[in-house]
């Protein structure tokens, strides 16, 4: 064989070697801050080398993207987004790198959502991401019923629905974004009438109807002598005068209250009524016996019409809910006899159930 081919094939294997003996380098890019809605390209120049051709990437995260198997995509993130690049030789060899594609912060600020408010309160406007922080501006507009209106996120207090225009300037000259205008609308809602009607003077021992209007949830205070205090309707059976006031919510949310005095005279004769309703509606649902408390070492005991007894409890204080031993009876005419226990004749009655 000619020594000059012999020399030439060998010294060819040695740079073949020393070529592919090159490590694999890749380069994901340089790091950049961009403007909301601006295209960037990610990737070196070159992106891959070294190593053996040809090059396969990968881009990860698939998201605002154009391409994720090419060597320099292009990426429009909406928010802050770290891209990673994979990058495999056709000998298997891999290597990884990263590249950080930030947004100015002008990017996360906004009006926020339009809202609603119950007139005589305040509420703060603005995205939950307004601050006051270096390089934004904020402007307002119109400024009626606004604290501040370069505020990142003004307090309303207005008597009358307003919509309102936010500029966001960027002032940092690197990216140099545009402003952005956003509009947000505060409704001011109405509040409720809420009126509350019922006897206002009773026996001890006697109870009333209380009832309340013009809103859908209502809280009754205080709790004394109520069977209800989250319903419009409940009855009242205080054991002296007593003060009470009820708060109505509406739809929307807004509040108002109303208030009477329930006067109670004073009274040590036992109240007896005929009926009761155990629906656990918390009204009248059990068996009353106004001043029932004055008597301690009382007895009461229900029969049906044929004798058989239903109930029976010493010391009796208001608490039979119409059951026997747990159940229900029926709805129809009961008959009871009542020893107050203090001497005094035996008292006898009739109560009716109604479910």
């Amino acid at each position: 064989m000619d020594l000059k081919k012999i020399i030439f094939f060998w010294a060819f294997l040695a740079s073949s070697v020393a070529v592919s003996a090159q490590p694999l380098v890749i380069d994901a890019g340089i790091s950049a801050v961009i403007c909301p809605g601006v295209t960037y390209n990610i990737g070196g120049a070159p992106t891959a080398t070294g190593g053996s051709a040809p090059y396969t990437y990968t881009w990860t995260p698939n998201t605002a993207i154009n391409n994720n198997t090419v060597s320099n995509p292009v990426v429009n993130p909406a928010v802050p987004t770290w891209y990673y690049l994979n990058v495999t030789d056709a000998a298997g060899n891999s290597a990884l790198d990263s590249v950080l594609v930030n947004l100015d912060p002008i990017y996360a600020l906004n009006a926020g959502p339009d809202t609603s408010v119950c007139i005589g309160d305040s509420i703060e406007l603005g995205g939950i991401a307004n601050t006051s922080i270096g390089g934004i501006t904020y402007s307002w507009a119109p400024a009626t019923d606004l604290n501040n209106t370069a505020a990142p996120r003004p307090v309303f207090s207005g008597t009358v629905t307003t919509t309102y225009t936010l500029i966001v300037t960027s002032t940092n000259s690197i990216p140099n974004c545009p402003s952005k205008q956003y509009v947000v609308t505060v409704t001011v809602n109405p509040l409720p009438t809420v009126v509350a009607t019922g006897a206002t003077t009773i026996q001890e021992g006697e109870s009333t109807p209380l009832s309340a209007s013009g809103a859908s949830q209502y809280f009754w205070i205080p709790p004394n002598g109520l069977s209800n205090t989250t319903e419009p309707l409940t009855n009242a059976e205080p054991t002296q005068t007593t003060f009470y006031i009820v708060y109505g919510i509406d739809a929307n949310g807004c509040q108002d209250w109303d208030s009477l005095t329930v006067t109670v005279i004073p009274n040590n004769e036992i109240v007896l009524y005929n009926t009761f309703s155990p629906n656990n509606d918390g009204i009248n649902d059990n068996f009353q016996i106004g001043n029932i408390q004055k008597y301690p070492d009382c007895r009461l005991e229900v029969f049906t019409r044929t004798g058989q007894q239903v109930y029976a409890k010493t010391g009796y204080d208001n608490s039979w809910d119409g059951t026997n031993y747990g159940d229900k009876l029926p709805e129809t005419t009961y008959y009871y006899t009542l020893d107050l226990g203090n001497d005094s004749p035996v008292l006898y009655g009739h109560v009716t159930i109604v479910r």
